[in-house]
């Protein structure tokens, strides 16, 4: 399937473009004939290859944001892989900040650099986590953005996720021992301060742990053995 398009074929005014607002241009999309023949093939049981030509600027973003909202794909997941890091985060920003949505994730590689695998860049790995752990746990569809290196990383399967997920709540007794011991095992280090993902820090009754799976450290104040 190819389809040539032109978004602003259908607007015989050029002067109503600046007359435009983001939520007007968007409906225009999600009313297109052509995005609406995506949303169908995308559907069917079996893959399909569509062509797109005659794209410039955010289209391509403007197509994906009309097609995910489209009722034919409500329980679709869509991944979206781009040619490189840049072009993938660039890409993620712009669809992000055209739809407001919540559930448009960066899929980044998790080592720092493509000449050593031996070193992890923290800030991906929490990316990738916090992905992985969003998808698993159902609910609304999304969409993950990534390029060819980062998804031939092998990923946690979705139930070892869960297993390793620790649940703690207000007023619960915590054994901190052995909680600090189950940090170290699953692969986080204990510091003085927290300042990246994968690090954890006991100061009295303060125990500050950086997950792999938020942009922001928890504190988790102790009296006694009591959150």
């Amino acid at each position: 399937m190819q389809l040539s398009l032109h978004p602003f074929e259908s607007i015989h005014n050029s002067d109503d473009l600046f007359d435009m607002n983001l939520d007007e241009l968007k409906d225009i999309y999600l009313k297109d004939n052509r995005c609406l023949q995506i949303a169908n093939r995308l559907s069917f049981s079996k893959p399909n290859h569509i062509l797109l030509s005659g794209l410039s600027g955010s289209a391509l973003e403007m197509i994906i944001a009309a097609v995910s909202k489209n009722e034919m794909m409500a329980q679709s997941n869509h991944l979206i892989i781009m040619r490189d890091a840049e072009e993938a985060a660039y890409f993620q920003n712009t669809l992000e900040n055209i739809t407001q949505a919540l559930d448009i994730f960066y899929f980044p590689s998790s080592f720092k650099n493509k000449k050593n695998y031996q070193l992890l860049n923290s800030s991906h790995v929490m990316l990738r986590t916090e992905a992985l752990t969003r998808i698993s746990s159902g609910g609304n569809k999304k969409i993950l953005v990534t390029y060819p290196e980062a998804i031939v990383e092998k990923v946690v399967l979705p139930a070892s996720l869960q297993r390793n997920i620790i649940h703690i709540k207000q007023a619960d007794l915590l054994d901190v021992v052995g909680l600090m011991s189950t940090l170290t095992d699953l692969g986080f280090f204990r510091t003085d301060f927290v300042y990246e993902p994968g690090q954890f820090a006991m100061r009295g009754g303060i125990l500050d742990v950086y997950s792999f799976g938020n942009e922001k450290p928890y504190r988790i104040e102790l009296f006694g053995n009591e959150v």
